[in-house]
């Protein structure tokens, strides 16, 4: 059986590969490589994330070639990046620039080459209420051009609450984009449908938080959103979490077959419309 980590970062300058060698050595064969910022490349506005992201794209092949997991990609700009841009440019370029990140995003989705659009969305800490607005723009653009290219939206914002996933599902729908294409990285476990709304969580691999999702249903992807930041080592849940906590979590019948084979196999297919067997 297939076990996938729905959000999964690798640097150069952290363990880069022996990471991904760690989560395979645990017994993963998945993985959605998503995208942050790196710090040493310059980012002046919308047309330096093509070179950003062919970063994240060639260590997609790497791993690959040289690790022999199957890899996924998510780009897209990372939403404190308006922070960034807003100083140097003003505002409304930075909110332009942003949807320049998010178009050219879409392009490598629809070239075959990436898989989703994220992390994008919105700050996780206050901020003042302009750029919030365009926060909420710059989010909303991001979901139509999913839509338009057919493909799955990865969250990032502040801590969600029901009412918090109800609120993208109706921006969502809005755009036309279907709910379940949309995904709430580092969700709480929430899993019922009062709780969700459409929205699909994936859910810290804690194992309090497992066991809590668990209780609920079984409708939700697992990550660990490991950053590869050697200053924060292991943050925010080492590379091996996933496929470890799946194993224990079967062997303590806490994890039926039909409920892994659907937390790492049927709604990453569903989700993000990819192969994973």
């Amino acid at each position: 059986m297939a076990v996938f980590d729905n959000h999964f970062h690798l640097d150069p300058r952290g363990l880069y590969l022996d990471a991904a060698k760690m989560f395979k050595k645990a017994g993963g064969t998945h993985l959605m490589l998503t995208h942050l910022p790196y710090d040493d490349l310059p980012l002046a506005g919308g047309d330096d994330y093509a070179k950003a992201y062919e970063r994240t794209l060639d260590t997609a092949r790497l791993v690959r070639a040289e690790v022999g997991l199957t890899v996924f990609v998510a780009v897209g700009p990372y939403p404190v990046d308006l922070l960034r841009l807003d100083e140097t440019l003003g505002l409304a370029s930075a909110t332009e620039a942003m949807k320049k990140g998010m178009d050219i995003a879409a392009r490598l989705v629809r070239d075959g080459l990436a898989t989703a659009i994220g992390e994008i969305g919105r700050p996780h800490f206050p901020v003042a209420s302009d750029l919030w607005r365009s926060s909420n723009e710059i989010l909303r653009y991001g979901m139509a051009v999913a839509k338009d290219a057919g493909c799955a939206v990865v969250l990032h914002t502040e801590d969600p609450t029901p009412s918090i996933f109800e609120e993208f599902g109706t921006m969502a729908d809005a755009v036309g984009l279907p709910r379940q294409r949309v995904v709430k990285h580092h969700s709480p476990p929430f899993v019922l449908a009062e709780e969700t709304h459409g929205v699909l969580p994936s859910i810290l691999a804690r194992e309090d938080h497992l066991r809590e999702a668990l209780r609920k249903g079984d409708r939700f992807l697992m990550e660990t959103d490991y950053i590869d930041d050697p200053r924060r080592p292991g943050a925010v849940l080492g590379p091996a979490t996933v496929p470890r906590k799946t194993a224990k979590l079967r062997s303590a019948g806490l994890m039926s077959e039909a409920a892994a084979a659907k937390i790492h196999e049927e709604l990453p297919a569903m989700t993000y419309g990819i192969d994973v067997r």
